[in-house]
């Protein structure tokens, strides 16, 4: 599949083929593609002819060899240097175009065109003209005949997005709150506001009643919208709402209503998302607009350190390093910042199905937990030096930790949250195929063997 201009190499003779040449030329530009020409396009290169054509060929979609009258130079005093090129797009099994003129053969050149595989349907051309029409038809058939190979084809693709799942309806009840009782109440207790929001109000209320309750709820138009059941009472939300109103709607409907209404839902699951990640030591950094993974224990020192996480990468057990401590260098006893993996996320809706798309990140912290500033550079870095597997291996550890556990917890801490579930990876049949070679080589020689199986494909849930 050509991802950009196909490559077509001109091999014959050129002092006897100058009018020859410059036809094919035409021809190849005519039809977009990029002609590799000793005298028109081949740049300057550390290293002897042969090489440097024989690597040309190489590097080319299409091997096009036009017969002329003359053998032509023999840089080995043995083959010619157009028989070697020949030679190497045949061992590459690079596409052939064969076209032969009417010029009288020297015996050698003879011998070669009875050498070219007589397979190959060779067309006979009178001049140049007639080359640069000829040539140009069998280029385009070609490239669409190997195009199509591709668009005829599918290959299973996997995306950073994964199916969740929610309850099949939410719950919607009018805000009952005192406002001037809880401006009293906060500046009872130094918490003054500037232009408190009706979310500010709500959160105050609960804390004015002394109830600890998670942030898995959203005030709209003077309403809390949440999966918890507010019909019932033992529900510490039902204490700063009209129970009266308290009514279930279905989540379809709730989100179908507007653009509005959607853009409501999808703030709601992020809310969701937040008290999941919440128990794991994830949090959400609002500035940034990510998650991130906090550490979780301190030195005698008070100060923060490293946060491993394992998981089952194959048949092993693998560990990787969630937050990794960077020491002052002038003082080793002192934290400098924490590197932490993080983790952007969008919930998107389409062909009736909610999907989240997990997009791997790193963010760096003082040891105060507080976002550094100073570290975009760092950043930019990090992701320039991650290859293809680095960032697969990022996303797929990422979500075995959103997913449910694999068996159920005795701790009610470690139980999955229970608005909100995480599936696995989706996969998509997508066409035109993209061949491996053509991404692979993106990778350095010792990730490229560690990627390819026995057949040539690419497993990244096996890395």
């Amino acid at each position: 599949m050509f991802i950009s201009q196909p490559k077509i190499f001109i091999s014959s003779t050129v002092i006897d083929l100058t009018n020859e040449r410059l036809a094919a030329f035409k021809a190849v530009e005519n039809i977009g593609a990029f002609p590799v020409m000793s005298e028109y396009t081949m740049e300057a290169q550390s290293t002897d002819s042969l090489t440097a054509c024989l690597s040309k060929v190489m590097e080319s979609d299409i091997y096009v060899l036009v017969l002329g009258g003359r053998y032509g130079w023999q840089p080995k005093g043995e083959e010619s240097i157009t028989e070697l090129e020949y030679n190497t797009a045949i061992q590459r099994k690079i596409p052939v175009l064969v076209f032969n003129t009417t010029y009288p053969k020297e015996q050698l050149q003879t011998a070669f065109e009875a050498k070219v595989n007589p397979n190959y349907f060779r067309k006979t051309v009178q001049d140049a003209f007639d080359l640069q029409q000829e040539l140009e038809k069998s280029l385009k058939y070609e490239i669409d005949k190997k195009q199509n190979i591709y668009f005829d084809k599918s290959e299973t693709v996997y995306s950073n997005i994964v199916k969740i799942q929610f309850p099949a309806n939410l719950y919607i009840a009018e805000l009952d709150i005192d406002k001037k009782e809880i401006q009293e109440y906060n500046k009872e207790r130094k918490k003054y506001i500037k232009s408190p929001s009706l979310l500010d109000y709500a959160v105050s209320a609960l804390y004015m009643n002394e109830i600890s309750f998670p942030r898995d709820w959203i005030v709209w138009e003077g309403k809390i919208i949440t999966f918890h059941d507010l019909t019932d009472s033992r529900i510490g939300l039902s204490k700063i709402i009209d129970q009266g109103t308290a009514e279930p709607f279905e989540c379809e409907e709730f989100y179908n209503t507007s653009t509005e209404h959607l853009s409501q839902f999808k703030y709601l699951l992020r809310r969701c998302l937040e008290t999941k990640l919440h128990k794991q030591k994830i949090k959400w950094f609002k500035s940034e607009k990510l998650f991130a993974f906090l550490p979780t224990q301190k030195d005698i020192n008070g100060n923060w350190q490293t946060r491993y996480g394992t998981w089952t990468k194959t048949n092993k057990k693998a560990a990787r390093k969630l937050v990794d401590v960077k020491l002052d260098l002038k003082d080793k006893s002192k934290v400098y910042n924490l590197k932490s993996l993080a983790f952007r996320t969008t919930f998107e809706f389409f062909e009736n199905d909610w999907y989240l798309s997990i997009k791997p990140d790193w963010i760096f912290l003082w040891n105060t937990l507080e976002v550094c500033p100073f570290a975009f550079p760092n950043i930019q870095w990090l992701k320039k030096t991650e290859r293809n597997m680095h960032v697969f291996n990022h996303f797929n550890f990422i979500l075995r930790y959103l997913q449910p556990p694999q068996i159920d917890s005795l701790f009610d801490e470690y139980e999955d949250y229970k608005f909100l579930k995480i599936g696995n990876i989706e996969s998509f049949q997508f066409s035109p195929i993209v061949p491996d070679d053509i991404w692979l080589h993106l990778e350095d020689a010792f990730s490229r063997k560690k990627m390819e199986d026995k057949d040539g494909n690419v497993d990244l849930f096996k890395i």
